[in-house]
């Protein structure tokens, strides 16, 4: 038996692949078909086949994976938490969600006007903020999510009136209709210098809270 194998049998659906990808995946598939021919041939025939046709299963998973979600702007929603997960904004379980604010990789906040319940600002979760964001909540850890989630969202002077959110994501929110070219300038900074000026506001803001509890 000859197995043929094609980029479409490996990811059907995918429409954004590359012309280097497809070259790539259909080199893939040629070997795998050589190999197959050679090797399948003996008593271990059968588990061979086996072997491969899970490897190409689990390759046609990631190449059928949905891209990050990278919107132009950062939207100002409030997400529940199935709503986070069904929409894709992570590949996380709703327990691995929670458990990833109690490690401060992401926070929520209680809806306005109720006592329980949590909501996701979807902000957070749009490349690069969640590979940026952990060594800042890990300063404001123990504020109220209220004033964290304030924290994010309010202009200040330090960062020429935007947010530590808009520095931290390189992108303004979509409710700012106009950005002046020094503030483009601030959002084009590489990731680490924008992940260090809103370390230092974090940094900044943790002194004074001190200070008033003191």
């Amino acid at each position: 038996m000859t197995v043929h194998l094609h980029h479409d049998t490996l990811a059907p659906d995918r429409q954004a692949l590359t012309d280097s990808d497809l070259r790539v995946v259909e080199q893939f598939s040629q070997l795998v078909t050589a190999q197959l021919d050679i090797l399948a041939q003996g008593p271990e025939r059968q588990r061979l086949i086996d072997v491969a046709t899970r490897a190409l299963h689990q390759a046609r998973a990631l190449l059928s994976a949905p891209p990050p979600l990278t919107p132009p702007q950062l939207p100002v929603s409030k997400l529940k938490v199935s709503d986070v997960i069904g929409q894709g904004w992570v590949e996380l379980s709703q327990a691995s969600l929670y458990r990833a604010v109690e490690s401060q990789r992401f926070y929520c906040v209680t809806p306005t006007g109720r006592s329980i319940g949590k909501e996701f600002p979807a902000w957070q979760f749009v490349q690069p903020v969640p590979e940026l964001i952990a060594p800042v909540l890990a300063i404001l850890a123990g504020q109220p999510s209220s004033e964290i989630h304030a924290f994010w969202i309010s202009s200040t002077d330090e960062l020429n009136e935007l947010s530590p959110a808009e520095m931290l994501a390189g992108k303004s929110f979509e409710t700012r209709v106009d950005i002046h070219s020094s503030q483009q300038a601030l959002l084009n900074l590489p990731a680490n210098e924008r992940l260090r000026k809103v370390l230092a506001l974090a940094k900044w803001q943790h002194r004074g809270m001190a200070d008033i509890v003191g």
